[in-house]
């Protein structure tokens, strides 16, 4: 690999809350190397939050609902246009084999870089050249993915550049609409998409928390939601006197708005990363995930509260389980009292770089 490459590819596919925390990556690569085209692999499903983004030169929207359709005549067409680029370096930030495939489809002279063994899953590390070591298992996401870059000097900087216009008329209509209700604006997100529903929060419990952040803070309430959450979005605020709905948005008109508000409640979602990395003071309530992983990054302005089963759940553990109880509400007002009071403003997250350990298929 030379030392400048020239093509860089990233395979991280989805979801939203995933790809999102792959973007101070982008920044950093584009910093360390501001000459090299850098092209992103991510599925439909996040596609819309990196189309059109500056920093990324070629964005491959990748078939993967089955793997029939990785298999399909037009997956094939995709990996010759891919191994047209020529890649000189691929990071897989997916560590597993549906990224891998991608990975590997790149071909050319391109040094694959991924997490070793135990780091890994479906012995994705056999397929590339370099193997790096996160600085443990259960680490924050942030410096699991600083491990696949530290290693070429690039910088750890936030990832400030987003690519959405300054405008949507939806959102302005609705931002127009609420005319002067008073500050703060607190948007709380009650729902999760259908994979994710054991991290929803009791619906009382999260009725409590914003209600009474709301009341101390004298500001107003808005409630989100995305497909597949518009009942709970409704329920919410119906028992809130005052509360009000987002419209419907796409992801970018949900940028627009979570840039514009003053505080995010929310679980371990898209939403909530998506919040976090755009400045907004940001609580996650983890109910049935790991902060210590799933946490936002720790130089964002957030604080997370969690209950007493916010661990890694296996697939199987958790289906069909109810809403979670634990925490308690209070302790997500005081933990959002904290972080307006504070001004959102935590210190910043930084690693020295680590040597590239080989490995050659």
């Amino acid at each position: 690999m030379p030392s400048a490459p020239r093509r860089i590819l990233i395979v991280r596919l989805g979801a939203i809350g995933d790809v999102v925390r792959v973007l101070p990556m982008l920044a950093g690569l584009r910093r360390r190397f501001p000459a090299a085209e850098i092209d992103w692999v991510v599925q439909s499903k996040a596609a819309d939050l990196l189309r059109g983004h500056p920093e990324i030169a070629r964005l491959w929207v990748v078939p993967f609902g089955s793997w029939r359709e990785a298999l399909s005549r037009e997956a094939w067409q995709l990996r010759r246009r891919m191994r047209a680029r020529a890649y000189d370096l691929v990071l897989d930030f997916q560590g597993m084999i549906k990224g891998t495939v991608w990975a590997v489809a790149a071909g050319g002279p391109a040094v694959r870089v991924g997490w070793g063994p135990g780091h890994s899953q479906n012995l994705a590390w056999l397929w590339y050249h370099g193997l790096r070591t996160p600085p443990g298992r259960r680490v924050n996401r942030h410096l699991r993915h600083r491990s696949l870059v530290d290693w070429l000097g690039a910088p750890d900087v936030p990832a400030t550049t987003l690519p959405f216009g300054e405008s949507s008329a939806r959102v302005e209509r609705f931002l127009a609409g609420l005319g002067g209700a008073p500050r703060p604006w607190v948007l709380a997100w009650p729902g999760s998409s259908r994979s994710g529903s054991h991290k929803r929060w009791d619906p009382e419990r999260l009725r409590q928390a914003v209600s009474s952040i709301a009341e101390r803070t004298g500001g107003s309430l808005l409630v989100g939601w995305g497909p597949a959450e518009e009942e709970e979005a409704r329920a919410l605020a119906a028992a809130i006197p005052g509360a009000r709905m987002i419209p419907p948005t796409t992801i970018p008109e949900l940028a627009l708005l979570l840039g514009r508000v003053d505080l995010y409640v929310g679980m371990d979602t898209g939403p909530m990363h998506l919040a976090a990395l755009l400045g907004t003071p940001t609580v996650g309530v983890f109910g049935r995930s790991d902060p210590a992983i799933h946490a936002p990054a720790p130089h964002l302005p957030a604080r997370v509260v969690a209950g007493p089963e916010a661990r890694e759940w296996k697939t199987r553990d958790r289906r069909g389980l109810p809403p979670f109880q634990d925490p308690d509400p209070r302790e997500v007002v005081t933990a959002a009292l904290d972080l307006l009071a504070a001004g959102g403003r935590p210190t910043r997250v930084t690693l020295d770089p680590g040597p590239l350990r080989g490995h050659r298929r």
